[in-house]
């Protein structure tokens, strides 16, 4: 009879303890301090910022590269069981993922919001802005040696001379912009909305298009190797990040204007380990934080209390209406690969 108790009990127990030690991952999986992060393929990420924000707040950070509409549809494939805690995109798709209600606003815990300007939080602060690289044209400095004005490009001395970046990436913008100034003849800041005055002339630009391309890294092999000599439009965190390694490449600055592109932070909805979230944006918007990510992606930063390293300028910049763009992308998309990019 006892040992019959003794049996049981020790059955029970070892049932107890087997419970135990199989949750016992799912308890150190909780208590993991890493978040999922899904942004740009942008140098300086992985091997500067975020190692820095790693140390500085004892984390892990897990990251997936890839451009923003990719971004989007990984974060609705789990919308019901989201993996990602922050994402990294720009405001033309975070407009749709709000929409979507994708994303949720940046709590009061974001501290640092405070010291943004209106135009760095949109949407009455959904996400913020961390930064706004510089969106215009990059050259070969081997091949060329300035662009005065973007009417430079339209010239025949750039026959098939010219990468064209595809309009499903947001920098695509800047090309658009530049043939609506030119056919319209108004201000850069301006030419947004009179945008489908700009195909007529973009169209123009053909015979200087050597290709349209989506693959960045390829197009930019190209442009520092000289078989092309100017690719519109890669903005400043890959272009002026590739002069610095001492690639054959610059920005380009045209009288017209240099657009601001808009570098956007977000919370993934109900996504886990929020306040680990909270402590990244934070970081990411310090102005110590911002220092470094104005020297490292060559990118003006949007805290105003922040001190720029000596040395470092940037140039007044265009800043658009994001969510006009994201409302009419998709026709612009569709006259691009009808009238532009088809051969």
């Amino acid at each position: 009879m006892n040992r019959s108790k003794i049996s049981r009990r020790s059955i029970l127990a070892a049932a107890g303890t087997a419970a135990a030690v199989t949750g016992f991952p799912s308890i150190l999986r909780a208590q993991t301090r890493e978040i999922f992060i899904g942004g740009p393929a942008s140098p300086g990420l992985t091997d500067v910022l975020f190692p820095l924000i790693e140390k500085k707040h004892n984390m892990k950070i897990l990251f997936e590269g890839t451009n923003s509409l990719i971004n989007l549809e990984k974060i609705r494939n789990n919308k019901d069981r989201p993996t990602m805690t922050v994402t990294m995109m720009d405001d033309p798709v975070l407009v749709l993922a709000q929409r979507e209600k994708l994303i949720q606003k940046l709590p009061a815990e974001v501290t640092t919001l405070a010291d943004l300007p209106a135009l760095a939080k949109p949407a009455d602060g959904m996400w913020a802005n961390w930064c706004q690289p510089m969106c215009s044209a990059s050259h070969n400095t081997q091949k060329v040696k300035g662009v005065a004005s973007y009417a430079d490009f339209w010239d025949k001395t750039y026959r098939d001379g010219l990468i064209l970046i595809s309009m499903r990436i947001t920098q695509a913008v800047a090309p658009l912009l530049a043939a609506t100034q030119l056919a319209t003849g108004k201000p850069l800041a301006e030419c947004l909305k009179l945008a489908d005055e700009g195909f007529g002339k973009l169209r123009e630009l053909r015979p200087n298009i050597l290709q349209v391309s989506t693959n960045a890294p390829q197009a930019q092999q190209l442009l520092e190797t000289g078989e092309c000599l100017a690719y519109l439009a890669p903005d400043s965190r890959t272009t002026l990040f590739r002069k610095a390694a001492g690639a054959p490449v610059d920005q380009s600055y045209p009288k017209e204007g240099v657009i601001a592109m808009p570098a956007g932070v977000a919370l993934v909805a109900n996504g886990p380990n929020r306040d680990l979230g909270v402590t990244f944006i934070n970081e990411l918007l310090n102005p110590e934080t911002q220092a470094m990510v104005a020297k490292t992606f060559y990118s003006k930063p949007t805290n105003t209390k922040t001190v720029l390293p000596a040395g470092l300028t940037f140039p007044d910049m265009v800043v658009l209406d994001w969510e006009y763009f994201a409302d009419n992308r998709n026709k612009w998309i569709e006259r691009f690969e009808r009238e532009v990019a088809a051969r």
